[in-house]
């Protein structure tokens, strides 16, 4: 039988398969999602579904909260601010951001403690329903809500994309990566790697070099200085995109020996290439691969 999320999927006549592929979320997931009342979706989940099957549809946004009341009708209403209403504007205002975790927990329902694990532990995850109840309850726009928490969409690519505090956060990752290279500084090229980190090199669309693991990409990454008396590259555009970053550089460097290639040592090489740095959720660059 059909879940809530799978009733409503159905009757827009949703492609699940391309819901699969430009969500990241996989095919058999939607499938239960869809099917299994056992199985609860995850806020960022619920999201990304409901607004690609929307976007499909041709529906617009105000359709995002029509979409939650019929497939949560029977969702707990809990007004999270009524006791407040009696104090000034500057009470409520202050009680509004201030109540306790504990107390909220009690007037949503939600197991006493999780909203402290969210806190400590970057993995967990939080129920669509307990991000809709608890924006119900404040009084705050659903929709603004899962933005501010997983991000936008990017129109042009049907992509979504991590709110703003992440992009920068990466951004700034990629140009110190990009000032350590060009300063030769191996320790700062690998200090926001993940020790499984994979590294790839294509040339003419054909692979030249694969490593796995931080410590092949060092030992590979120091033997490179001595190819080159110096090296520049600098950033020319960069397109982000839900677990990366790709970015187009201008490459100069002096070469420090004779190549197979037929480069000489003294020649000077310029070039521009591509580099796609990808992010676990934990912010660690987990691979990047070079492209020229």
């Amino acid at each position: 039988m059909a879940t809530g999320i799978g009733t409503y999927l159905n009757k827009l006549k949703s492609n699940k398969s391309k819901i699969a592929r430009i969500s990241g979320i996989s095919a058999n997931r939607i499938s239960a999602i869809s099917n299994s009342e056992d199985v609860k979706p995850y806020a960022e989940e619920f999201y990304k579904i409901i607004y690609i099957a929307h976007q499909q549809a041709g529906l617009g946004e105000d359709s995002f909260h029509k979409a939650v009341d019929e497939i949560f009708p029977k969702r707990p209403k809990v007004d999270l601010l009524a006791e407040f209403k009696d104090l000034s504007p500057e009470g409520q205002f202050f009680k509004k951001y201030t109540q306790k975790q504990t107390d909220i927990e009690q007037k949503l329902g939600i197991a006493n403690g999780k909203i402290s694990k969210y806190f400590g532990d970057k993995s967990k995850r939080a129920l669509a329903i307990e991000i809709i109840a608890f924006a119900d309850g404040m009084e705050l726009d659903v929709l603004e809500v899962f933005r501010e928490i997983y991000g936008t969409m990017d129109e042009t690519e049907s992509i979504f994309l991590p709110n703003p505090t992440v992009l920068n956060e990466r951004t700034d990752k990629i140009y110190q990566y990009i000032e350590a290279y060009n300063r030769l500084d191996v320790p700062n090229m690998v200090v926001n790697m993940s020790n499984t980190v994979v590294f790839l090199n294509m040339e003419n669309n054909k692979s030249t070099m694969r490593l796995e693991g931080i410590d092949k990409f060092k030992e590979q990454a120091v033997e490179a200085i001595s190819y080159f008396t110096q090296r520049q590259q600098t950033i020319l555009s960069m397109m982000h995109k839900w677990n990366s970053i790709e970015i187009v550089v201008d490459y100069n460097a002096i070469a420090a020996k004779d190549f197979p290639n037929g480069i000489k040592r003294g020649d000077e090489i310029k070039l521009t290439g591509k580099s796609i740095f990808e992010f676990s959720q934990a912010g660690k660059i987990v691979k990047l691969m070079d492209i020229s």
